[in-house]
């Protein structure tokens, strides 16, 4: 096995620097006011309905694995593209790979976490080129209630990787697939999935603050 390049949480020339912080992130259900409110005077958004395959999902929306859900993708270009994504799978990284993990990360900042591995499949469904774009870095791992988990930023490893778009996607309908890293705490819940946070136009219906995140989360 290689490694090329390294975690990229903080990276400083020779160490990497693995920091553990807690996150704070929207999660699949609206939250209420912290005030004081009868809950016959409060009325709850309603969630998002899953669309049909190929239409576009609406910021917020929530569905399991192996749902695909399409978002809007403005590329480094301005050019503007529908993606389908869906979650495939979490899972825990095998022992051996752990052991790598572990020893890559050779000043201890693995130590008392597991790793989990979260598989992605996107597809173009229609419009501008959007061949060399990436959007790999737009997913963040997230636990069952839809709040950012660490991620460890391995690139470079043949074992987990994430391409960029290549031509076959661009033009072909070719399915990719995105891998990300997750580490928690040895014994806690493993991720539950991960949120589409959206791509580089200026108002992004799908940015944490300004707007919603696509959540797949496993049942």
């Amino acid at each position: 096995m290689s490694l090329q390049r390294i975690l990229a949480l903080l990276a400083l020339p020779v160490v990497t620097v693995f920091v553990i912080a807690g996150c704070a992130s929207p999660s699949p259900s609206n939250n209420s006011d912290d005030k004081d409110t009868d809950s016959s005077e409060t009325e709850e958004e309603d969630e998002p309905e899953i669309p049909a395959e190929g239409e576009l999902a609406e910021p917020g929306t929530t569905v399991g694995a192996d749902v695909w859900l399409t978002h809007s993708f403005t590329s480094t270009d301005d050019g503007e593209a529908l993606i389908s994504s869906r979650l495939v799978s979490v899972e825990k990284v095998t022992d051996e790979q752990q052991t790598f993990l572990e020893t890559a990360f050779d000043e201890g900042q693995l130590d008392g976490f597991d790793v989990y591995m979260i598989l992605v499949e996107e597809k173009k469904e229609s419009g501008d080129p959007v061949l060399y774009d990436a959007d790999y870095t737009f997913y963040d791992a997230i636990d069952k209630d839809g709040q950012k988990v660490q991620p460890v930023t391995l690139i470079g490893w043949d074992e987990c990787e994430t391409p960029s778009f290549d031509e076959a996607f661009d033009t072909e309908g070719a399915v990719l697939t995105q891998c990300l890293l997750a580490a928690v705490p040895s014994g806690k819940d493993a991720p539950g999935g991960v949120a589409y946070t959206g791509g580089y136009e200026d108002d992004n219906p799908y940015d944490y603050l300004d707007g919603k995140p696509l959540f797949f989360i496993i049942d």
